[in-house]
């Protein structure tokens, strides 16, 4: 598992540097504009290709597809990006305007994005784990070169979404060669294409839910505060995202075909069984970041920004990292419920219903409370759609919430806090971080003193590491 998660992780952090680099480069206003046209990519991406990508972990090692699943995907996943490439070029030529100009580089990213996403599924079944890692990490070191290079001799905010894009094709480019070679590539049949897409396109969809809410909620700050705030909003939810949401995401997609393959190969209680364990690392991973942000959000900022636009984004920050968590978990843990039962239509409804009451609720707020009440919105909805999660899933499918982990994250939480308000407090970087640090491993020692699952794990496999290294000795 260490190829898939770690390769995901590192690309988290890489993340996050392109973040930092961006907003000094681009500044608000045209981060604010690349932001929107990035998640009007992966908008489109969500109802094109995701739901391909998603068919491959679901159905690659199901009998009644013969193992043709990714040669049907390659297929299909060629004619639509002719098609998408086409509208793109055409739609601009017919409807004039200016924000009608960035669909095209919009629609770009989106086919970029699917020839990595489709080519790293792809590795990811084949069980090519150095491969996967090296086109992971690729994507984003290869992506913020030609972005900045690009922005650098004046290209602005649009030649950095070409730079991101080329980073996203040209790995995925290779990846994708490997698979051709190894699957071939067919037209799929009618009968397969349609168990694809009635089973993946809900869960693409409701997979995008962050996206969806991201991109309603800067848009109508764009409108009412002006694209400066939504550039502000943008950097505090893309950090809160990236440190949070990626991760988890991230574990998910690699946890998610062995949870398929042990429900087709062994049956439900085997698959429980890795679902319970995957919980117990989602804590691990989240808890810690989620009580940094909230309890050092001016640490964060402040390294992570110039001081004007970190004095915009602390109070973002807090509300939209206990926001990511619960997306996170909604998203990453809650949705096997429905993708295990097949009954993603279900889940599809939820979303709707949801992102309707987010917009909603993003209107009033920002309305009543100015531009701070975005993050609130964003807050609320996350709460209110994991409760629909969370009953109607007990109802088709029920999986295992381990409370008893929860309790013993939060008993980690409440270990880490005091470290995170001290370092709130300090002023110089070296200190802060050294006292996040000391905080971060007392909080690992209490973990690991409660027996949280996935710290006790962490822990015996570093012991085992050291010794067969002979530091024992």
């Amino acid at each position: 598992m260490t190829w898939y998660f770690a390769p995901r992780m590192l690309s988290a952090l890489i993340a996050i540097a392109i973040l930092i680099v961006l907003t000094r480069v681009l500044g608000p206003a045209d981060f604010g504009r690349y932001n929107l046209t990035l998640l009007l990519g992966n908008l489109i991406f969500s109802f094109t290709f995701h739901w391909l990508a998603i068919a491959i972990g679901r159905f690659h090692h199901s009998k009644e597809f013969e193992g043709k699943t990714i040669a049907s995907v390659l297929g299909t996943s060629v004619a639509l990006a002719f098609v998408l490439l086409i509208i793109a070029s055409l739609v601009p030529l017919i409807v004039p305007g200016s924000w009608i100009d960035s669909l095209f580089f919009a629609a770009v990213y989106c086919v970029s994005h699917a020839m990595h996403e489709l080519g790293t599924a792809c590795l990811r079944q084949y069980n090519e784990g150095p491969k996967y890692a090296a086109v992971t990490l690729l994507r984003h070191v290869l992506g913020v070169a030609l972005a900045v290079l690009f922005v650098l001799n004046g290209g602005g905010y649009q030649s950095a979404l070409v730079g991101m894009s080329l980073g996203a094709a040209l790995p995925g480019a290779y990846a994708l060669m490997f698979a051709l070679r190894r699957s071939g590539i067919e037209v799929p049949k009618y009968v397969a294409l349609k168990a694809y897409f009635l089973f993946g396109f809900p869960v693409a969809v409701v997979s995008s839910t962050a996206t969806f809410f991201a991109m309603s909620t800067q848009s109508l700050l764009a409108i009412f505060a002006g694209m400066e705030f939504a550039g502000y909003f943008a950097a505090a939810q893309s950090l809160a995202s990236r440190t949070l949401r990626l991760p988890m995401d991230t574990l998910a997609r690699v946890v998610g075909p062995s949870v398929f393959e042990e429900l087709e190969v062994r049956g439900t209680t085997s698959s429980n069984a890795v679902l319970v364990r995957y919980f117990s690392f989602l804590m691990l991973i989240a808890v810690p970041i989620v009580v940094a942000l909230v309890c050092a959000a001016d640490v964060f900022a402040n390294l992570m920004f110039e001081p004007a636009f970190a004095s915009q984004t602390q109070g973002y920050l807090r509300v939209l990292a206990l926001a990511s968590l619960v997306f996170g978990l909604q998203g990453a843990y809650l949705s096997f419920s429905f993708s295990r039962s097949k009954k993603t239509g279900l889940q599809l409804g939820i979303t709707v219903c949801s992102l309707v009451l987010h917009v909603v609720l993003s209107f009033v707020f920002i309305y009543v409370f100015g531009a701070s009440g975005a993050s609130l919105a964003f807050l609320v909805s996350g709460v209110l759609g994991f409760i629909a999660y969370y009953y109607f899933g007990r109802k088709i499918d029920p999986i295992a919430v381990p409370f008893d982990e929860v309790i013993k994250a939060l008993v980690g939480a409440a270990a880490f806090a005091p470290f995170g308000l001290w370092a709130d407090a300090l002023s110089d970087v070296l200190a802060q971080f050294g006292v996040l640090t000391l905080g971060s491993l007392v909080m690992f020692v209490v973990l690991v003193g409660v027996r949280q699952t996935a710290a006790v794990a962490v822990f015996r496999k570093a012991a085992r590491w050291f010794a067969l290294s002979g530091f024992s000795s």
